[in-house]
């Protein structure tokens, strides 16, 4: 399998921006070619055959099938996968090529159109194949059908030939494209996932995930020099193809350890293998050659990365190496092209990492000096007010304490009300002190903020997580907002006892939604028209979409099946 076609293939979830060949238009051509042949041998039937009837029905059937598939493709559906559309149209092809002659058969063109098809949309092993297949199963064919007709042998002998050379040709440049087509598309996903709320090790973590699925390979690993210590430590980045992705911060490494995959100099990039010999092949980045390395030193590295084969590049940032990219195993062939791809994907990932790194840096150190200013303000101008009013509350109490016990009842309640909130505002203030961001503080944040929100306004608030949930400090403020503005919405607008905050994070993203119930009419067990209107123009809140999509994500409210309405927040990570 190709990495092209690997690519196109895993990445299902939106990568790939436009297919690789127009639907419509191939469909379209493909009924063009239909039509035409009925047309022509229905004005000149020259083809001396016995099986002229079921030639008129063949290409009737193929004219009506070319038809239907162009009127779905105009809603972008299919009939078939894209993969298999070209082995059915060749077989539509061989059939009227058995019929009409053989090797002399006018329908031998045809075979071109799904070369054509196959290669530039799935890449170059898929045009061969066809092209492969074709060219045996039409030789076989025209031998067969030759007793039918004059049998003329040089066309039996140089049509194949014509087919496998031409396909050949069609294949490589259809290969070609759908490879730089989808190198760019890898390009454009790295500059989109560099968002910086998210974090660098997250986005780090998703560029790699980006590459491994390009190659189809079985990991992924970066070596890169954190640079706040002089190079006296590296980051460790590994995405492998089975595993878990989350957003814990990648370990720490020695530079001596580090050195040990540092392998050979930051001028060489390195392709090692192993098949019937171990190969080590060194491509010097600046002098363009290629040369032969260490066998035993490749293996060495091979033997720590429990690999077979191994893609390495240097990663360089501003004349100065910074790390090193490895990317292992799968069923890609490395090669020379690759390297220079990677090598250059590199370039353009370096400067992105760095720029995230300054701008994390910068909004860290004005966040902590922000963190203790509010932390300041909180103590002086709130919590000892709350004090105050805490002792103020107290000595109410005691004077109430021989008359009316409602109102001692009612300022009791209040004193708690009070002590739970110094709790957590002290809380909060000692947090921001710390400066802590662990990746598990959404959940109990949200938690909290429910148990409060439903002893103040009376409303049931469950909070649910479907798995683990992990996210770094920036984007966890952001989500914790999201809900708070969420619940609230809910409050105001929503004439409801209860509610449900669920969240979770799955294939790479995260889903938060926030539910309530909707209230019925009187009487009524089953939603009305007067509802099923209401289903159709729902509110949309205005901040929480702003916050999404700010995000790189999208809000959308729904009614589900329990009469409950949805507001649904997804978001990439």
């Amino acid at each position: 399998m190709t990495q092209r076609l690997t690519y196109t293939n895993r990445i299902s979830s939106g990568l790939l921006s436009e297919p690789s060949v127009d639907l419509p238009l191939v469909s379209a051509m493909r009924v063009m070619l239909a039509a035409s042949a009925l047309v022509v041998i229905s004005i000149d039937p020259s083809e001396p055959s016995r099986y002229a009837l079921l030639i008129y029905l063949t290409l009737v059937l193929y004219t009506v099938f070319s038809a239907i598939v162009y009127m779905l493709s105009l809603r972008q559906k299919r009939i078939f996968p894209t993969a298999v559309m070209p082995w059915i149209d060749a077989g539509w092809y061989l059939v009227l090529i058995g019929l009409s002659g053989g090797s002399n058969s006018i329908f031998f063109n045809l075979l071109f159109f799904a070369i054509l098809e196959a290669s530039f949309d799935s890449g170059y092993e898929s045009g061969l194949n066809l092209t492969i297949v074709s060219t045996v199963l039409f030789a076989v064919v025209g031998f067969l059908a030759s007793s039918e007709t004059k049998f003329e042998l040089n066309r039996l002998m140089y049509r194949p030939i014509q087919l496998l050379i031409l396909g050949f040709l069609i294949s490589r440049w259809g290969g070609f494209k759908v490879k730089l087509w989808n190198r760019l598309q890898l390009l454009k996903d790295i500059t989109v996932f560099s968002n910086p709320p998210f974090g660098i090790d997250r986005t780090v973590n998703a560029i790699l995930e980006k590459v491994r699925a390009f190659y189809d390979a079985d990991a992924c690993l970066l070596l890169i020099r954190r640079g706040d210590n002089d190079g006296k430590s590296y980051q460790l980045y590994r995405v492998g193809r089975h595993a878990n992705r989350t957003a814990a911060s990648p370990p720490e490494i020695r530079s001596d350890v580090a050195g040990f995959f540092i392998f050979p100099s930051h001028t060489k990039a390195v392709i090692y293998r192993e098949g019937g010999t171990v190969q080590t092949l060194l491509f010097d980045i600046e002098k363009r050659t290629v040369s032969v390395g260490d066998p035993e030193a490749g293996s060495r590295v091979a033997t720590a990365l429990e690999a077979h084969s191994y893609l390495s590049v240097p990663v360089v940032a501003r004349d100065e190496p910074i790390g090193r990219l490895y990317v292992i195993g799968g069923p890609s062939r490395f090669n020379k092209p690759a390297l220079e791809f990677v090598t250059q994907l590199m370039d353009h990932m370096s400067p992105i990492m760095e720029n995230m790194r300054l701008v994390e840096t910068l909004a860290s150190d004005a966040a902590e000096q922000e963190r203790r200013r509010i932390a300041r303000d909180i103590h002086d101008s709130v919590i000892q007010p709350y004090l105050g009013l805490q002792l103020a509350l107290a000595a109410i109490a005691q004077k109430l304490e021989p008359g009316n016990p409602e109102i001692l009842h009612d300022v009791k309640r209040v004193m708690e009300l009070t002590n739970q909130e110094l709790a957590e505002l002290r809380r909060y203030v000692w947090g921001l002190r710390g400066g802590e961001e662990p990746l598990d503080a959404l959940l109990p944040a949200i938690q909290r903020y429910a148990e409060r929100f439903s002893s103040v306004t009376g409303i049931n608030v469950k909070v649910k997580a479907n798995g683990k949930v992990e996210v770094n400090g920036r984007l966890a403020a952001e989500l914790f907002q999201i809900v708070t503005e969420g619940l609230n919405n809910v409050r105001r607008h929503a004439q409801c006892d209860d509610a449900l905050v669920e969240i979770e994070c799955t294939g790479g993203g995260l889903l938060l939604q926030i539910k309530n119930r909707r209230p019925r009419p009187s009487g009524r067990l089953d939603p009305g028209p007067e509802e099923n209107k209401e289903r159709s123009n729902l509110f949309s809140p205005r901040s929480i979409s702003e916050r999404a999509t700010l995000l790189g994500g999208k809000t959308t409210v729904s009614v589900d099946e329990n009469n409950y309405t949805v507001v649904s927040v997804g978001i990439p990570i």
